[in-house]
């Protein structure tokens, strides 16, 4: 992979000296039709404007088609947009949450995502962290492990915690 990727004039990932990919995703080609079918339903039930449903699979494929993410060793990266275009990126440090979710709708197409919550304290007008969202991700499960299991961890074994203990075993000592 080259330090810099563009298809089709679409502004891709470029690499920082040193840095390698280790995962790479688009959505998966059930994403679609799952997509299209759910904004259809909507246009129908909405009475929205119903000559626009056969419009609606180039919406789709538009806006899955800029909708791609990488996981380098140093950070992860989502590229999305529909006319314009946004590319996101977060370093594994600040990773503070990895959830994958899929609605009833996407779960009948075996559809999986997965939202990253970062440390930057960005919420929405219900005070939920926006954070970053791979859509229509092949094998969820691994590639949230993987995200986890390259994110820099605090300490979780006890011995790493044994000169804390110390401390306020002697504080409490001294107090008593």
């Amino acid at each position: 992979m080259t330090a810099k990727e563009t298809t089709n004039n679409r502004p891709g990932l470029r690499l920082q000296p040193g840095e390698r990919i280790l995962r790479e995703g688009e959505p998966t080609l059930r994403t679609m039709p799952s997509l299209a079918s759910r904004i259809s339903l909507w246009f129908v039930l909405t009475v929205a404007p119903i000559p626009l449903i056969p419009l609606v699979p180039l919406f789709v494929r538009q806006y899955l088609g800029w909708h791609r993410w990488w996981l380098t060793d140093r950070r992860l990266v989502v590229r999305n947009g529909f006319i314009g275009w946004q590319l996101s990126s977060v370093p594994l440090d600040r990773i503070v949450d990895v959830t994958m979710y899929a609605s009833w709708w996407d779960r009948l197409w075996g559809i999986q995502h997965i939202k990253v919550r970062d440390m930057t304290g960005e919420v929405n007008s219900y005070q939920v962290s926006t954070g970053m969202c791979l859509i229509g991700v092949e094998d969820a499960e691994d590639v949230a492990e993987m995200i986890l299991a390259n994110t820099p961890q605090v300490a979780t074994r006890s011995d790493d915690f044994s000169g804390v203990i110390n401390l306020l075993e002697k504080i409490a000592a001294k107090g008593a």
